[in-house]
């Protein structure tokens, strides 16, 4: 699945986007997702507000964090079988020591990753923050059918289409990176 990126004037015209959407190309209510300052009017117009994990970085902290937990893990592991000779313990307590370490700092470090990610806003938008500072209306389409919806989409003059799609997947960011750059 791929998501698409709209931005819009107003609500009325996300509004009209996603009526489109879902009335003429059957497009699922839940994959269609707005971001914006203004949550109250986005309950009115009965759509869906973009979620933590669409207006974070949580997935991308988390990833980060649990690749240096592994790695801190690693390293402390290979500290603690380096000096497990001299131990006068068990061999279970040895191994439980092992264990704690890596999945301890690998726990550790994907909580602290998230917990990092919260505080960032979700690289994919992040070229988007201007235009919601200002107060429009981003647009959030998921569908294996792209084409067919901006071409739905472009017969609405009020609808700007935003730079690139994106995968949906949680390690695709360096390709996104790539694209962007290029």
């Amino acid at each position: 699945m791929r998501r698409e990126y709209f931005l819009a004037e107003s609500l009325e015209d996300v509004d009209k986007a996603a009526s489109i959407l879902h009335d003429q190309l059957h497009i699922n209510e839940n994959n269609i997702h707005v971001i914006c300052n203004d949550r109250k009017g986005i309950k009115q117009h009965n759509l869906h507000e973009g979620s933590i994990i669409e207006k974070s970085d949580l997935v991308r902290g988390l990833e980060h964090g649990a690749l240096l937990g592994i790695a801190m893990g690693i390293t402390g592991c290979a500290i603690l079988v380096v000096n497990m000779p001299f131990w006068d313990v068990s061999e279970l307590t040895k191994q439980a020591a092992v264990a704690l370490t890596l999945f301890g700092s690998l726990m550790i470090s994907s909580i602290i990753g998230a917990l990092v990610g919260l505080l960032h806003v979700n690289y994919k938008i992040f070229r988007f923050n201007e235009d919601l500072a200002i107060g429009k209306y981003l647009m959030l389409v998921d569908s294996n059918e792209l084409g067919v919806i901006k071409q739905a989409l472009e017969k609405q003059p009020v609808i700007d289409k935003g730079e690139g799609s994106s995968f949906i997947f949680p390690f695709d960011e360096y390709e996104d990176q790539r694209r962007l750059t290029a």
